[in-house]
């Protein structure tokens, strides 16, 4: 038994961690190099040659520019307001003593406008323009940014050879705050790694068995051998096509996720099927189905959620047959019992029956009392309506334990 369920969470937990692995070593690569510079210094923007422009993060005293070629703007369809968000300014590569360089651009809000227009002023007339300290992330241009990037050279009248050979198709994006960028970049690159080291903790924890010791817990809990639940495992039957939902005399046995678990028969107090409806906008957008296991000495109930209706009555059926123990079904009396009197409660059944598995089908003298908690189909059952802005699942209205 442990050893097939070992496998089984194995080969149920490897999908998640490769993909845990991969999705951390592309954050990885794409952050390693923007976190170098966060946390070594950011490249002098004048110190690269056109040849080593490439994504990067730089900062860049500018003190030339020649003019805007690319202006920005949302508008408002009610208004036909227009606002401007960004601005795009030729730039070049190097510095005033550099004779191997490029025209590039650079990104910037429209409240550098002012000093970049002076700027600009500055620089066609061969004037000295105090410089402005830019930091930011060297980015290619866009398709439709770049044919506008051509268009400002076309109409100086530059041939597009000309323009292929002087100018790179790249611009500095302008990062007003720097510490949350810094901030960001980290913060991925390093859940980058968590999910490197999350996945291969999966594997190794696979690998060994990990995925069971809450089931291990479980039959510690129920006080059954090892050798008792083995057998019981065995001739379990599957309530469930997928073999999520097993069910023998002592224990239901069900997984999540990559956990493999066990309900104990013997420790339950009460079980019952809930319905819950969900609405968006008042349309009803599907219906899903469980079954609440209310254990002796687990804080919370155990939700095992099921196909439909007719799984969650026959996992009913079968605890009905075989545990006497356990009361069947909901209603607001047994709630409000539950919650204000939780040892009249345990007299109902649960400490007044021997926790002893009936073979399923026997003919016992407690089923004529049971019949008034299990037999009839309408309280069996607890059904809700969720109307909630989006399908999603519903939680259950349980009692408190």
């Amino acid at each position: 038994m442990f050893e097939e369920l070992k496998k089984a969470s194995f080969k149920k937990s490897i999908a998640l961690a490769v993909l845990f692995i991969i999705i951390g070593i592309v954050l990885v690569v794409l952050q390693a190099q923007n976190v170098f510079y966060t946390i070594f210094g950011y490249v002098d923007f004048k110190s690269l040659g056109p040849d080593e422009i490439k994504s990067q993060l730089v900062e860049v005293d500018l003190d030339a520019n020649f003019g805007c070629y690319l202006e920005i703007y949302e508008r408002n369809t009610k208004t036909n307001a227009k606002k401007t968000t960004d601005l795009f300014y030729v730039i070049w590569t190097g510095d005033e003593n550099d004779v191997e360089y490029r025209y590039m651009s650079i990104k910037v809000p429209p409240s550098y406008e002012k000093v970049m227009e002076q700027m600009s002023e500055y620089t066609q007339n061969q004037m000295y323009s105090d410089p402005v300290h830019f930091v930011g992330k060297i980015k290619k241009l866009e398709n439709e940014d770049y044919y506008y990037f051509k268009e400002y050279f076309k109409d100086a009248g530059w041939s597009d050879e000309e323009i292929e050979a002087s100018t790179l198709p790249y611009y500095i994006e302008y990062y007003h705050d720097t510490f949350s960028m810094g901030t960001i970049f980290c913060l991925v690159f390093f859940g980058g790694v968590a999910l490197i080291i999350a996945g291969i903790y999966r594997i190794i924890k696979g690998k060994t068995g990990g995925f069971l010791k809450k089931l291990r817990e479980d039959i510690r809990i129920s006080g059954y051998a090892d050798s008792y639940v083995e057998s019981d495992y065995n001739s379990a039957q599957n309530i469930t096509k997928n073999d999520d939902i097993k069910m023998g005399r002592l224990m239901t046995y069900y997984h999540s996720g990559a956990d493999y678990r066990a309900i104990p028969h013997n420790k339950v107090m009460w079980a019952y099927q809930v319905t819950t409806t969900h609405r968006t906008n008042g349309i009803k957008t599907g219906t899903t189905y469980s079954v609440l296991y209310y254990i002796d000495g687990y804080k919370n109930a155990i939700t095992l959620g099921v196909a439909n209706e007719a799984t969650a009555l026959e996992i009913l059926r079968r605890l009905n047959e075989t545990c006497p123990w356990i009361v069947i079904g909901f209603s607001d009396e047994l709630k409000k019992l539950f919650n204000k009197n939780r040892a009249e409660f345990l007299q109902l059944r649960y400490n007044t029956v021997e926790h002893t598995p009936l073979e399923p089908g026997f003919n016992n003298a407690y089923q004529d009392s049971n019949d008034a908690y299990s037999q009839n189909g309408n309280n069996m059952t607890q059904s809700q309506t969720g109307d909630t802005a989006q399908s999603q699942t519903g939680s259950s209205d349980n009692p408190t334990t």
